[in-house]
């Protein structure tokens, strides 16, 4: 089982070896050779955008909580915490943006909120919208989505359940500890009832806020993929279809399974994109600039790291 986890990343790597050995390569290198550089070009600046809301958003909620830092060091930190997501399965490294708070003396109860909420709502959003989508892709999901409403009405049968009966703090104690490295819950002293109370602060009005710059976030990510697909000669699609697409490809992307969605995302956008008779090379060679902008995201980041890098010693300035 441990050899599992730890090599799950494997999986990934096979499935694209396997869609490879497939391909034409001739036709592959001519629908390279043919990308409309135009498209490409103004696709790229999308990428900036995203971030910068993203780390405002992250901003935002720490804010709330009283922890003040500007927004360069936050987008600098955002950014670091990000490399290290890329190089990890379903992106999981992300969750280390939590040592800059931790070593700032925030307990980990209190730095984890923002962190917390910051994911769930990318996360809440790519589900919803990704739910969407596959009712415009029920023939390919039939069995998956209607599996997926059951989850999804039972879900909402245990919340209302949860919040007749005072579970919901349960509730959220396990998801807690489920976003928390288990290495990490063995050696901190993790304070849950800080977690509650943190997340107290949080009213309507921010969620509506957090929702409103999610939103754009992922605007600005659709925006930069719609361009994508046009310079690698995909015209029949829409851009709401093309939005689902990737969300659909972005969700399957988040299993432990690959990195940088290696394999999963290519096997997603074959598959939805043959439903607009698009061919698998064309497919893949879409799925390969996506990759392309993901490594370049990935050097963004790594920029901050350098700038910004997320390390284990205390700092001694006490800001929350």
């Amino acid at each position: 089982m441990k050899f599992l986890k730890k090599y799950s990343f494997l999986i990934g790597i096979i499935i694209f070896i396997l869609i490879v050995m497939r391909l034409d390569f001739s036709k592959l290198i001519t629908i390279l050779n043919e990308i409309n550089y135009f498209y490409l070009f103004f696709a790229i600046p999308f990428l900036v955008p995203m971030l910068v809301i993203k780390a405002y958003r992250w901003n935002y909620l720490k804010k709330r909580q009283g922890i003040n830092y500007s927004f360069k060091e936050s987008f600098l930190m955002y950014g670091s915490g990000m490399y290290i997501g890329i190089l990890t399965p379903g992106r999981l490294g992300e969750i280390g943006k939590i040592f800059f708070l931790k070593n700032d003396h925030c307990s980990l109860g209190k730095s984890a909120v923002s962190i917390v909420l910051d994911r769930l709502a990318d996360l809440i959003f790519l589900l919803f919208f990704g739910y969407f989508g596959l009712l415009f892709f029920f023939s390919f999901f039939k069995n998956f989505i209607l599996i997926l409403s059951l989850i999804l009405v039972l879900s909402l049968i245990l919340l209302i359940i949860f919040l007749k009966t005072n579970l919901i703090q349960f509730f959220l104690k396990k998801i807690f500890y489920l976003i928390i490295p288990f290495k990490y819950q063995k050696s901190w002293k993790i304070n849950f009832q800080d977690f509650i109370n943190e997340l107290k602060i949080y009213k309507f009005k921010n969620y509506l806020f957090i929702f409103i710059t999610t939103f754009f976030s992922w605007l600005a990510y659709y925006l930069h993929n719609f361009l994508l697909a046009r310079s690698i000669g995909i015209n029949t699609v829409s851009f709401l279809f093309i939005s689902i697409t990737i969300t659909i490809a972005a969700l399957i992307s988040l299993l432990p399974v690959s990195i940088l969605g290696l394999g999963t995302r290519d096997a997603t956008l074959i598959l939805l994109l043959s439903a607009f008779s698009i061919s698998q090379e064309i497919a893949i060679s879409f799925s390969f600039l996506i990759l392309l902008m993901a490594v370049l995201m990935g050097l963004i980041c790594f920029a901050c790291w350098l700038i910004r890098p997320i390390q284990l010693p205390k700092v001694s300035k006490k800001i929350c």
